[in-house]
């Protein structure tokens, strides 16, 4: 849900309630033509809210302040016009459903029961006299005001539906709340395991030549970029011999050594079978260099924890990034240089 948004229609709502009261109720009640500047001011207060909600100005007092304007102008007009006798109470409700919508519960709450509370005096003094009824309504409804009993009722009627209107329309919004923030968090997680293989929990082939892409763009702006390609030694005998669990267990132990000896900007991943990719970010031939050494030397440490006698170990290959180049290159060429390391006996890095 969009507080923005919701926090702009709620103004907009505000701007429509002032035009009603600067052309629509003095044409049904003709004295509410002297309190036009009321509704005037109320509208100017719309259109400032406006501008607060575009420049972010206010934090969570703005929407409070106003949703207190609401109850105080509603409660000037039931004044004016008959606070018992005429359906405007209703606006009560739409007033605490529309501003529960764009602030906290509380505040919500909070809200309610001011505007409950302001009904609930002007009643009481109408009641008592202190207050005239309804001056500005029709001649026979000025004639005699509230009963003690009437008013009591009128007032107990509208808190309870303020009441129970916010923390209904409240309910709601957080439920809606925890529903949308479920679904981010679902669709987050969905978006990280395309991304990620779920044996050493690198990142996977596709997210690995996305990455190079990226890189490649950013080599046109003076960012280089390494790309290593890392194919395992001996690592067809640790499935043969001691099985592919093992074997699950030695991936998923080099997969943790590489994130170690990687940089937060770099990206490791599994590229398929016992082959891995490490791209690294703004890195030329010598850095890369030193990072390919690390994690060769990283690999065989995790393999001689598995078997000393036969250690897996690695073949690396090393590609500096050119102009001109595509993905593809890029790893066909550190993809022969790996090969190149395997050929001489592997445990190494060539490039």
């Amino acid at each position: 849900m969009n507080s923005n948004r919701l926090a702009f229609g709620t103004a907009w709502v505000r701007f429509l309630l002032a035009a009603c009261g600067i052309w629509l109720i003095p044409m049904l009640y003709p004295p509410m033509t002297a309190h036009r500047w009321v509704f005037i001011a109320y509208a100017g207060v719309a259109i400032v809210e406006q501008f607060l909600i575009w420049r972010d100005i206010g934090g969570p007092w703005r929407p409070f302040l106003g949703g207190i304007l609401d109850m105080a102008l509603l409660t000037f007009i039931v004044q004016r016009i008959g606070s018992s006798r005429t359906v405007i109470v209703a606006l009560y409700f739409v007033a605490c459903i529309v501003n529960s919508l764009v602030v906290t519960p509380r505040m919500g709450v909070l809200i309610s029961s001011i505007g409950a509370a302001m009904y609930t005096a002007v009643v009481v003094m109408e009641v008592r006299g202190t207050l005239p009824f309804a001056p500005d309504g029709p001649l026979w409804l000025q004639s005699k005001g509230p009963e003690p009993l009437e008013g009591f009722l009128q007032a107990f009627l509208v808190t309870t539906l303020l009441m129970f209107g916010t923390a209904l329309v409240a309910t709601l919004v957080r439920k809606i709340h925890q529903r949308e923030t479920q679904l981010v968090v679902a669709n987050e997680r969905l978006a990280e395991l395309s991304r990620q293989d779920p044996l050493t929990k690198l990142w996977n082939r596709r997210h690995i030549l996305s990455h190079i892409e990226q890189g490649l763009a950013w080599l046109n702006r003076g960012r280089p970029m390494a790309v290593v390609m890392i194919d395992l030694d001996q690592f067809k005998r640790v499935n043969d011999i001691q099985g592919h669990l093992e074997g699950d267990r030695v991936l998923q132990s080099i997969g943790k050594a590489l994130q170690r000896s990687t940089r937060e900007v770099d990206v490791a991943g599994r590229y398929g079978g016992d082959e891995f990719v490490v791209v690294l970010s703004d890195t030329n031939q010598e850095e890369g260099r030193v990072a390919g050494n690390r994690f060769v030397t990283a690999i065989r440490e995790v393999g001689m924890k598995f078997d000393p006698a036969n250690p897996v170990t690695a073949s690396a290959g090393l590609s500096i990034a050119r102009p001109g180049d595509t993905v593809a290159t890029v790893l066909k060429r550190a993809d022969d240089f790996a090969y190149s390391a395997k050929s001489k006996g592997g445990n190494r890095l060539c490039g």
